[in-house]
């Protein structure tokens, strides 16, 4: 199998059971180039694998060199997708993977500008659709987002994600580098961070210029 054949083969196995069009309309891509690769009327040289990688949201290099990524991938289980998940990619080729980490170096991870690397983390896993070249999983702790959110559960948060009014965000304190899940509220030009147990001792905090947002939370996937 030469570079372009395993180019393919990597685009079909994060296709997988998906249609072509279900699959170009989730990462805005031309139906018809994506069906010229895939049946090889259209030859994905580097720079053409380097803009998908791009637009999927995979990692430089998962495309390019997909033989690089094949390995680290193969022994991952495969956990269920919750909330609003967008559907896995074939197991074959297992998609991105991101960092898993805690509540302890997320504070570390906010603050990063460039792609995380193997040893970032001691464990990686599966993306399970679109995520920016600096998300990560942030393992959760606590019970103040029960019951959308239980301790174990694991986020996929993206910092280059936009978030809105009712979404779920990663925020970080300043003085003390305390990291926390919280939905994000406004109320005229105020924003709050909401913790969704009704039980919480601390349920609403007031957002000042000491707290700043890490990244939207994109989806939750959950192990059973």
């Amino acid at each position: 199998m030469d570079i372009y054949e395993a180019r393919i083969a990597a685009l079909a196995a994060l296709i997988g059971e998906s249609s072509l069009k279900d699959f170009s309309d989730r990462y805005d891509i031309t139906p018809s180039h994506l069906s010229q690769i895939i049946n090889g009327h259209r030859r994905m040289g580097e720079r053409a694998a380097a803009n998908l990688e791009a637009k999927i949201g995979l990692p430089p290099g998962a495309l390019v060199a997909p033989s690089t990524f094949s390995n680290r991938a193969e022994n991952q289980p495969a956990p269920h997708i919750a909330g609003n998940a967008l559907p896995a990619p074939a197991q074959a080729g297992r998609g991105r993977l991101l960092p898993v980490i805690g509540y302890v170096r997320a504070g570390e991870f906010c603050e990063a500008i460039d792609n995380f690397q193997p040893g970032d983390a001691d464990e990686w896993m599966e993306a399970y659709g679109p995520a920016g070249p600096n998300s990560f999983i942030l393992l959760v702790e606590g019970h103040s987002m029960d019951p959308d959110f239980r301790p174990g559960d694991k986020v996929v948060v993206d910092p280059s994600a936009q978030w809105e009014n009712g979404d779920y965000i990663i925020a970080k304190r300043a003085r003390d580098q305390a990291v926390t899940l919280k939905q994000i509220k406004r109320e005229g030009d105020r924003h709050y961070l909401y913790a969704t147990n009704p039980d919480w001792p601390q349920r609403i905090i007031e957002m000042n210029e000491e707290w700043h947002i890490c990244g939207r939370v994109r989806r939750k996937i959950v192990e059973y």
